[in-house]
């Protein structure tokens, strides 16, 4: 009888909301723990439709306005930059075990929270974040509820967390935490379900956070990580989002507070990447590392200081903050070779820092030379690449404009400019006047309004962050710049560049579709190529473009060989539908569900996850 019980829970759990499925579970089910009760009924589906898939999303504040929610993150928003810090006794590829040895030399007598939070001040840095517990279950601040921590396993005998919080308070620097739910140390905790003992470490976690939030002053933010697992049910994640809401109301959570998807905590968070975004306004941060690896691991290799000022800029330009990485050593140090480098971006912020901080996402989804921010009718575009001609193309840019100078030019010397149609042509000197990025201050006559119409690229794009080449010539289509018709289907912004790269998901409604539109200025012959990965044989659709129509079968691409059964985790793969003709004009391109496959709806796997789409010349 159990077992046709839970036939009979399953069959209607993938037609009916996780609502009616919980009124509807036979009480003589024999559950482990009652926190496990929505994942029990998921158990006999294939491994993508476990975890927290197709439940409802763990919001970050519940019955919170648009409004209340956007006065509350908006000191986070405004913040922009943030520091984010990977600290322990953790060594060269050690994050997960850290053995008794390691424990004993910890003695970070190099630690100085004051310099720290000077030192973050005069890079450019607005807030902190720093790791608190990491999947090997260490914690850094003294804890009454375990002796694995930072007073009682080294022979440091300070609380680091707490200096560097005090500090922060003392500079008007914010401060947030990094706790990770995944804890290989703690004999409570499991991946899996069904053990009966995780209620030890969830009481446990809730301990330590009401530790953190109550003993370490306010909190911008509080980041999770480790939550990829089946363990890290939804019942498990409200309980400690209500907890963190009880102790800090105005704190901001990740959507790692659920299983990163859409609706999860108080905003995206992409890791090792950042998304091509359109007209999406959800908010987001990315993570990454600047120097080798999230912890210390032994060498002096980095990133440049163009690296990341191109990567705040973007972030910023399209709405999102940037959280990027540095690893201190075990003696307390920052690399001094990190701290060079990132000079180079706080003088920048210096001269430049208001064409970033309390900005908006720029009108333009793509500039191939830079990026560009907003502050009501004033643009700032950052120029990376500069033009050889000594002429900068602001495309599509329909708005009057009324002038432009160098943000840096205390001067305010006016640049000379020019339309060509709906383009903004700037007259620059050959030699760019200031190192990095020059910031060209636009001010405009009323709202920007930008044609972002997809042209052919003046460029290549070259390969990273789990992209591929995009060649010069190409029109280049990802899903952030999709026109969305539909409820179901939505913009994602992703997980990580080696797991989830920006996508189209939720794809279960035949009615829903999706659309980009192209101006096409010359002849040409293309190959049209899509990326999109799959689970499951999806379905079919059909494409669109310029009176021509290609079908094509969604595959089961299946996950990549060596990957852990994660809902973070897919494996896009490229495919050619066929060659196409285009004369000039505007075009818009669609792609419509033909059919959606049963299989694919019940499991919540849907259409499929799109990525790209490419018109590759010929």
């Amino acid at each position: 009888m159990k077992k046709i019980a839970v036939l009979i829970g399953l069959f209607f759990f993938v037609r009916i909301t996780n609502a009616q499925v919980g009124n509807m579970v036979n009480d003589s089910i024999n559950i482990a723990d009652p926190m496990e009760k929505s994942a029990l009924l998921k158990s006999s589906l294939p491994w993508f439709a476990r975890f927290q898939v197709g439940d409802l999303p763990v919001v970050g504040f519940p019955g919170e306005t648009e409004k209340e929610k956007k006065q509350r993150m908006q000191p986070w928003v405004d913040a922009k930059y943030g520091l984010f810090l990977h600290w322990g006794p953790q060594r060269a590829g050690g994050e997960y075990v850290i053995s008794t040895d390691t424990l004993n030399a910890f003695n970070p007598e190099s630690f100085d929270a004051e310099k720290w939070v000077l030192t973050a001040k005069r890079l450019g840095f607005k807030y902190i974040v720093i790791t608190t517990k990491h999947h090997a279950g260490f914690c850094m601040y003294d804890s009454k509820y375990t002796s694995y921590d930072i007073i009682d396993a080294t022979p440091f005998g300070r609380d680091p967390i707490k200096e560097l919080s005090d500090a922060c308070a003392r500079h008007n620097m914010l401060f947030g935490i990094y706790y990770s739910v995944w804890d290989i140390h703690h004999p409570g905790y499991s991946k899996g379900l069904g053990t009966g003992n995780y209620a030890t470490y969830q009481q446990y976690m809730l301990n330590q956070i009401e530790e953190l939030l109550t003993n370490y002053g306010p909190m911008v933010c509080v980041w999770f990580d480790g939550e990829w697992v089946e363990s890290w049910t939804r019942e498990r994640a409200i309980e400690f989002r209500d907890k963190i809401r009880e102790l800090q109301p105005n704190t901001i959570l990740a959507n790692r507070i659920g299983q990163r998807r859409r609706g999860d905590g108080d905003h995206h968070s992409p890791e090792n990447f950042s998304p091509y975004v359109g007209d999406q306004d959800e908010p987001w941060e990315s993570c990454a590392k600047f120097d080798g690896s999230w912890f210390y691991n032994g060498t002096n290799k980095s990133q440049s200081a163009e690296w990341a000022l191109y990567n705040l800029c973007y972030a910023s330009s399209r709405g999102g903050n940037f959280l990027m990485n540095l690893g201190p050593t075990p003696e307390g140090k920052f690399l001094e070779s990190s701290i060079e480098k990132l000079g180079h971006v706080g003088a920048w912020l210096k001269a430049n820092g208001e064409s970033i901080y309390g900005t908006e996402k720029g009108p333009h989804y793509l500039l191939e030379w830079g990026t560009c921010t907003r502050k009501g009718t004033t643009l700032y575009y950052q120029v990376f690449d500069w033009p050889k001609n000594g002429e900068l193309l602001i495309p599509g840019l329909k708005t009057k404009v009324k002038s432009a100078t160098f943000l840096a030019d205390k001067k305010g010397n006016p640049l000379e400019m020019r339309r060509d149609g709906d383009d903004v042509i700037v007259n620059l000197p050959s030699v760019p006047p200031y190192e990095i990025a020059n910031v060209i201050k636009m001010k405009l006559a009323g709202i920007p309004v930008v044609d972002n119409s997809a042209k052919a690229l003046k460029k290549e794009i070259a390969k990273k962050e789990s992209m591929r080449e995009i060649p010069e010539g190409s029109y280049f289509l990802p899903a952030g710049f999709a026109k969305i018709h539909g409820e179901k289907l939505h913009f994602y912004y992703g997980t990580g560049a080696g797991a989830q790269r920006e996508n189209l998901k939720g794809w279960t409604e035949e009615s829903d579709w999706a659309e980009w539109d192209l101006l096409v200025k010359e002849n040409g012959t293309y190959n049209v190529e899509i990326t999109y990965a799959s689970l499951v044989d999806g379905g079919s659709f059909e494409l669109t473009l310029a009176g021509q129509t290609y079908e094509h079968a969604v595959q089961n691409i299946g996950k990549k060989p060596r990957a852990k059964n994660s809902p973070l985790s897919v494996n896009y793969k490229t495919f050619v539908l066929g060659e196409m003709q285009l004369k000039p004009g505007r075009y818009q391109l669609t792609i419509k569900p033909k059919k959606i496959n049963e299989e694919a709806i019940n499991w919540h796997q849907g259409l499929m996850i799109l990525r790209d789409l490419t018109l590759v010349p010929n």
